[in-house]
């Protein structure tokens, strides 16, 4: 495997357009390799955010991480991935995922098919438009039958965000890369690329070179009893959520999942709040799991001030050469 690439992922609540294209200036001047922002069903488009951050930086990747299947038909998305690619001259990477079935079908009336058969579908049009330029493809649940006819780069990526193994798998099969969100490192090494690896030797292919991205929650703190607190609020949210529920579970932390909260050990092994050198040693304790790319999504007091992001983002770079 390369060297270790480093990143940081931007959530949005409370941050105005011109402040997270700011950030995507900052992470760029820090020399990150990549910018990823976080689609959440109640906020603005991300995919639009990522094409104004295109016009105001030259070298940082930048990643939808994620977006929802629900929210395009596939072919829209691949060509909305295409677009954005081609007004950063090559910078992009597609992060899917399934996303919840309640915003899929309650709030947009979007019907979600089952997640495997569901996603490998949608997965094969939007990887075959964007790599040939064109699909034809009439599946149980989704359908794509197009040419691209705009410029465009055979080698945008599309990864595949998996909370499970089998998606993981999935990944191996289909995508050019895996993306995991807010897991263990354990969990990183014991179930996720095992279970990649099986999907990757089904499809031919090799662990070799295959992008695995881990996103992390966590922040350069001065003040870490107070992050810690915000931050296990913001879990907590996650862990009433099925899908995340098996995930720790499967990690070993069935026991700190109570009372629809999450308790210490589960705390730490997700994020990271303290010093700086405790967040490097963190990123390179997913390298060592097996990430080829560490994504650091700064929260608490470092969502909030511009100025502890950036001792953040600055953590986080110094974890690549380090």
């Amino acid at each position: 495997m390369g060297a270790l690439r480093t990143g940081i992922a931007i959530e949005g609540s409370g941050l105005g357009v011109a402040e997270l294209i700011g950030r995507a200036r900052v992470a760029e001047e820090l020399d990150l390799d990549s910018v990823w922002l976080i689609q959440l069903p109640n906020m603005r488009d991300s995919a639009s955010v990522l094409a104004a951050m295109a016009a105001v930086t030259d070298r940082i990747q930048l990643g939808a991480g994620i977006l929802p299947i629900y929210t395009r038909p596939p072919v829209v998305m691949a060509q909305t991935a295409a677009t954005i690619d081609e007004v950063s001259d090559g910078r992009f990477a597609l992060g899917l995922g399934m996303g919840h079935r309640l915003t899929a079908e309650w709030s947009l009336g979007v019907p979600l098919g089952p997640a495997l058969p569901a996603m490998r579908e949608y997965l094969q049009i939007v990887t075959s438009l964007l790599h040939t330029g064109e699909v034809y493809r009439d599946g149980t649940y989704y359908k794509g039958n197009a040419r691209y006819a705009s410029p465009r780069r055979p080698l945008v990526p599309t990864y595949l965000g998996a909370l499970g193994p089998r998606m993981a798998e999935l990944a191996g099969e289909v995508a050019d890369g895996l993306l995991l969100w807010m897991c263990t490192v354990d969990y990183v090494r014991d179930v996720a690329i095992p279970h990649l690896r099986k999907g990757l030797e089904r499809a031919g292919r090799s662990l070799d070179d295959f992008p695995v991205v881990v996103f992390t929650p966590g922040a350069v703190s001065d003040d870490p009893a107070t992050d810690t607190e915000s931050l296990r609020q913001y879990l907590s949210t996650y862990a009433r959520v099925p899908n995340y529920r098996a995930m720790y579970e499967a990690s070993g932390y069935a026991h700190a999942l109570t009372d629809g909260g999450i308790g210490d050990d589960l705390l730490r092994a997700v994020g990271v709040i303290g010093s700086a050198d405790q967040v490097t040693g963190r990123i390179a304790e997913f390298a060592a799991a097996g990430a080829t790319e560490v994504v650091l999504a700064p929260m608490a007091s470092a969502h909030d001030d511009r100025d502890r992001w950036r001792r953040t983002a600055r953590a986080v770079r110094e974890a690549a050469s380090g």
